[in-house]
């Protein structure tokens, strides 16, 4: 599937450097001059450009991140090494068209992060965010995917899925009931994360015991 194999090393980096993102937001939360609410206000409202209320349109609430231009260059850095990430794991199946169109689907959501970072909500919101919405539908059959196909990590698997499916409802009953949208954004990206992330080393570890 890959002209080049990335290293283990690679791997594990990249994964790391991904959940990374969750280290750094908060700095951007406590710079912004507007209210942030961790719980209700989106992610991508920390690269928004201007600021004032109605930046782009379902944010009615005000809006101001001086350090926005950053905040974009860490979603596509985030996208960048979750893409690296997910063609490493692809190396551990078998090489087969499923692996590569449940690789393409758990990257597309990647890819939705690199174009949030290049177009801002603010900008054009239709363009920032459709790569985003369809990467949170196709990383769950991209999961399912993954999970038959894998002999160590299933059951690690199979449990992220169903949490991110859980989270999923919830995010689309955000149309109908008041949830806290800006928490369940980040609870579906930090488990695929988290689940980059942890069967990474249990694949490095089962790589290493089998050699």
């Amino acid at each position: 599937m890959l002209l080049l194999t990335i290293p283990r090393k690679v791997g594990i980096i990249s994964w790391l450097a991904t959940c990374f993102y969750f280290v750094i937001e908060p700095f951007f939360m406590m710079t912004s001059t507007a209210p942030y609410s961790l719980m209700q206000h989106a992610m991508s409202d920390l690269g928004v450009t201007s600021c004032g209320h109605f930046t782009y349109a379902i944010a009615p609430h005000e809006i101001c991140s001086p350090y926005h231009l950053w905040m974009n260059v860490l979603f596509i850095i985030n996208g960048i090494t979750m893409t690296v990430g997910v063609l490493y794991l692809a190396q551990y199946l078998e090489k087969k068209v499923r692996t590569k169109l449940a690789t393409i689907f758990m990257i597309i959501l990647a890819l939705g992060n690199i174009v949030s970072g290049f177009i801002p909500a603010d900008v054009d919101f239709f363009w920032h965010s459709i790569a985003a919405q369809i990467g949170m539908i196709t990383v769950l059959p991209g999961l399912w995917i993954y999970a038959n196909m894998l002999n160590n990590g299933k059951r690690w698997t199979y449990i992220c899925l169903f949490a991110l499916i859980v989270i999923f409802v919830l995010i689309i009953l955000l149309f109908f009931v008041p949830l806290p949208a800006g928490l369940l954004q980040r609870l579906f990206y930090g488990i695929v994360f988290v689940w980059g992330t942890v069967l990474t080393f249990i694949l490095t570890d089962s790589s290493f015991e089998s050699s």
